[in-house]
């Protein structure tokens, strides 16, 4: 079903219509009285979009003025559900400690439960999995971020590290055990130092 620009004009200027009948604390007599008044109707589904524009006008005349949203949280593709689930609190911190939008956690989702987005995850299981997987990127960080202190602090590059460090697997920097091997040796060297 394809909605035009008018069709949506229309929803949503309904909506304010009916968000500013709540905001003001109109009744039901009165803001059907108000209808009539304003537009000649009785009820907002039969406006025009000219009755519309004459009601929403209306409306910010006598007080109300139209307030955004509120976001529970500053991430793009934050859950709406965000607030009832601690598991997705949880999520979003990680997310926020990483650096990573929403779509990254939504990717765990869909690899581990087959659900395109982690808010659609019922089962306590598949968000304590999302929270693991998450879990598992930090510490990656975490240790790759110590692996290039000790590198400046030998004033070594990442890429001389297979010349200099015998039997380092392809792809290290993803390995957790390579990483916490890596990070043992490399303690040892810049304590041979001091």
């Amino acid at each position: 079903m394809t909605h035009t620009t008018s069709d949506i004009r229309r929803r949503k200027q309904l909506a304010a219509i009916h968000a500013a009948r709540r905001d003001l604390g109109l009744d039901e007599d009165g803001y059907r009285l108000m209808l009539r008044e304003v537009a000649g109707v009785s009820s907002a589904k039969d406006l025009d979009a000219a009755g519309r524009q004459r009601v929403l006008d209306h409306l910010r005349r006598v007080g109300w003025h139209a307030t955004p949203r509120k976001r529970v949280a500053k991430h793009p593709g934050t859950p709406h559900n965000l607030d009832r689930k601690p598991l997705l609190q949880k999520i979003e911190a990680q997310l926020a400690d990483m650096g990573l939008p929403w779509s990254y956690a939504d990717a765990i989702a869909q690899r581990q439960a087959g659900i395109d987005r982690v808010a659609w995850l019922r089962k306590l299981e598949d968000l304590r999995a999302v929270v693991a997987a998450l879990a598992v990127e930090q510490e990656k960080r975490a240790l790759i971020a110590r692996v290039d202190e000790y590198l400046t602090a030998l004033g070594w590059r990442r890429e001389e590290l297979a010349e200099r460090v015998q039997g380092l697997r392809m792809g290290w920097e993803r390995h957790r055990p390579t990483l916490r091997a890596l990070v043992e040796h490399l303690d040892g060297l810049t304590a041979g130092q001091n």
